[in-house]
């Protein structure tokens, strides 16, 4: 368990499946967020920011938990460990109630919510960020979709440690896909086999993409291109892979690569809300603050919108958005100006934290066609490519907690219950010239960061113990499991002490 190891309570507002009207007592609006991934969770956080407890909200979630998915990459290779938060917590430690089920369909002209169960939630403003279904592209291959496919991964990477297997690709299926992980996957599986001297192995990493990272920029695309090529990997830019066939993997046009195993991203596909519009392809369509087009009072955000880039920073984007609208149509809030001030429009802003089993490498980017006026978001299509620029550096976080999933609200609340850090809203920073950090000295600067939170910890001061691993997790990327462990038991001491 993680978030302070508290047990799961739930919330404590009003009964979230009853429909009838509050009485001896003005009713506050009722918000709900239909969803318990990134977008769910930056939205409860982002409406309690900005309105307290001026509204009712009701998470309706069928799984208990969040995972945080995007370090399951590396825990194939026993790098990190990936969190679990129980969502009942979160929910009830800011007032939430948690309905356990998920959503059969909406009716918005009644204003209301049918879960599995057949029960009814009524809505004032409804969020649905209940994500995307993720479908294996190539029978026969390895798809990689989280925590589920860790011990497959750590199969396949026996196979190549023994030489029951000479040979992997790892492949891009759609150049749409948020294809971060995937040379994630290629450079720690590279770094595995190098640190355990195996070789003769053959990696490649085949994408429709122009070039390495593309969304970030040609600076980001140099940086990785020659990370790839030191760390021995063939990268096979704007080859479109088709299919598995006979011991190889096809491309588009007709040619193939011969290779024994094949790693890959699943494709993400709308889950057709029913009740609700959507494209052919079960996404809901949704205008720059969230809305979905011609149903009011309904928002969405997340993967569960049309907007062609599926990554956990973006849907924490489109939640922020979402929030300051719900706050500004409801008239509530807390600031000074109370729901006065205008919300601001989904304008994003790419943040990913690339993890390398050496220094990480931070990217930021604007993509310059989405500065375009609202309906030019959802006008994208997929053979439109993103036109981007971008920052990158090896070893400086570009925003702060340097957390893989930058949330406004959802990253330092992460950081703040698992260590000593303040909740105050993600802030990006600006990069310091230079060289970056080479291999040795990040390996060096983890191991001093490691030592020094052992020292800190010996001697009862848990506080300094926590800041050395937040320290040594920004040098990272992400913590060891064992010291993961260790912030655990940490965490609950200066809590005791």
């Amino acid at each position: 368990m993680s978030l302070r190891d508290v047990p799961p309570s739930v919330g404590s507002d009003d009964s979230a499946t009853s429909s009838a009207p509050v009485t001896g007592h003005r009713q506050r609006p009722r918000v709900v967020v239909a969803g318990g991934g990134v977008a769910a969770l930056e939205t409860l956080l982002a409406l309690r920011a900005l309105a307290g407890h001026q509204l009712e909200i009701t998470l309706v979630a069928p799984d208990p938990w969040f995972v945080y998915r995007p370090v399951t990459v590396a825990e194939a290779f026993d790098h990190a460990e990936a969190h679990r938060h129980p969502l009942a917590f979160i929910a009830g430690e800011h007032g939430a109630a948690l309905v356990p089920e998920g959503v059969e369909r909406v009716d918005p002209e009644r204003g209301e919510v049918v879960t599995n169960s057949g029960a009814t939630i009524r809505y004032d403003r409804l969020v649905v960020a209940v994500g995307a279904r993720q479908r294996p592209p190539f029978p026969g291959a390895l798809t990689f979709r989280g925590g589920g496919d860790v011990q497959a991964l750590r199969r396949l990477l026996a196979e190549l440690e023994s030489g029951a297997a000479r040979s992997v690709a790892f492949t891009l299926p759609l150049s749409q896909v948020w294809s971060l992980p995937l040379y994630e996957l290629a450079l720690l599986t590279a770094d595995r086999l190098r640190a355990r001297g195996v070789a003769n192995v053959t990696l490649m990493l085949v994408t429709p993409e122009e070039e390495p990272l593309e969304l970030f920029g040609v600076e980001a695309a140099r940086a990785v291109q020659a990370l790839l090529a030191s760390r021995g990997i063939d990268c096979r830019p704007g080859s479109v892979p088709v299919a598995l066939h006979r011991g190889g993997l096809l491309l588009a046009g007709g040619s193939s690569l011969r290779v024994e195993r094949v790693v890959t991203l699943p494709v993400p596909e709308g889950p057709a809300v029913p009740g609700l519009p959507h494209d052919r392809h079960g996404f809901l369509d949704v205008d720059s603050h969230g809305g979905v087009r011609g149903v009011p009072g309904v928002f969405a955000a997340g993967d569960v919108t049309s907007f062609p880039v599926k990554q956990g920073g973006l849907a924490a984007q489109q939640a922020d958005a979402v929030a300051e609208q719900i706050t500004a149509e409801l008239e509530v809030g807390i600031s000074p100006s109370g729901g006065d001030i205008p919300p601001r429009p989904f304008r994003p802003v790419l943040r990913g934290l690339l993890m390398t089993g050496g220094a990480p490498i931070y990217l930021r980017a604007e993509p310059e066609r989405l500065t375009h006026p609202v309906g030019r978001i959802s006008e994208l299509r997929d053979e439109e490519p993103f036109v981007g620029h971008a920052t990158a550096a090896v070893g400086q976080p570009l925003w702060w907690p340097p957390a893989k999933i930058a949330g406004r609200y959802l990253a330092p609340y992460l950081a703040h219950a698992r260590s000593h850090l303040t909740q105050e809203e993600l802030a990006d920073r600006e990069p310091v010239p230079g060289d970056g950090v080479s291999e040795a000295e990040q390996r060096d600067a983890l191991e001093l960061g490691l030592m020094l939170a052992d020292l800190d910890a010996r001697f009862g001061d848990y506080r300094s113990a926590l800041q050395a691993l937040d320290a040594a997790e920004a040098v990272q990327g992400a913590l060891p499991p064992e010291y993961e462990a260790r912030r655990r038991r940490w965490r609950q001491a200066e809590w005791t002490a």
